[in-house]
């Protein structure tokens, strides 16, 4: 692949791939597709956002350079070789056959604050999602505030029994708890396809995390 074509600048090409992260599914992919040409994998040189191989003398490097959807640039250790330009097509052949795409130098350039948007707006829906899951498995006791599963009937600390009303809280939370986390799981599955999202980045506040506490506040007032 030469190095004027769109998606290769000097000797690297750039590529998304519609996956969230660089997953051991994607170097499966990878490294499936440069065995047959004799490329050798080289874990002691990989890492979970990096991949390098090894033919010879020559060596490649894919690193990654975002998230959500996954964007990596690859290019030889060195000098470019004939080698190299059949391993970079081989990948960006697999990666296309996956749904991924090219970018020129300029693209990357024009994507990158993007990527930054993007990455940043799926910490945040991970965060609403892991708040979420938490409420889904325990209730916080509103006498001595210690966390206990959702079903029980008794706080294991201070033996407060649960009331009704505070049952009602609880199945109230929950029931929001289940609607962010089907939400929070749709926008982490488009951010992973590329879909362009409005508001990009992250709210200023967590609206579950608000709900809980005016819902604790609540059930310590009844209390």
């Amino acid at each position: 692949m030469e190095s004027a074509r769109p998606g290769a600048v000097r000797g690297h090409t750039h590529f998304l791939i519609p996956q969230p992260a660089l997953g051991e599914a994607q170097r499966r992919l990878f490294d499936g597709s440069l065995h047959p040409a004799g490329w050798i994998a080289d874990p002691a040189s990989s890492s979970s956002v990096s991949l390098q191989w090894s033919r010879g003398g020559d060596l490649l490097r894919l690193q990654t350079l975002g998230w959500f959807p996954l964007l990596v640039t690859v290019g030889p250790v060195g000098r470019t070789s004939r080698a190299h330009r059949d391993a970079i097509a081989r990948l960006v052949a697999a990666a296309r056959a996956k749904g991924g795409k090219t970018l020129s130098d300029s693209q990357l350039v024009g994507y990158l604050p993007q990527a930054e948007l993007r990455w940043q707006r799926a910490l945040s829906e991970r965060v609403r999602l892991s708040r979420a899951e938490q409420i889904l498995e325990a209730r916080r006791c509103p006498r001595c505030r210690a966390w206990v599963e959702n079903s029980a009937t008794h706080c294991a600390g201070c033996r407060h029994r649960f009331t009704p009303a505070e049952d009602e809280d609880r199945d109230q939370l929950t029931g929001q708890a289940r609607a962010t986390i089907t939400s929070a799981e749709r926008v982490l599955s488009e951010l992973a396809r590329g879909v362009l999202l409005n508001g990009l980045a992250p709210p200023d506040q967590d609206q579950l995390s608000v709900q809980r506490e005016e819902a604790t506040s609540v059930v310590m007032r009844r209390g």
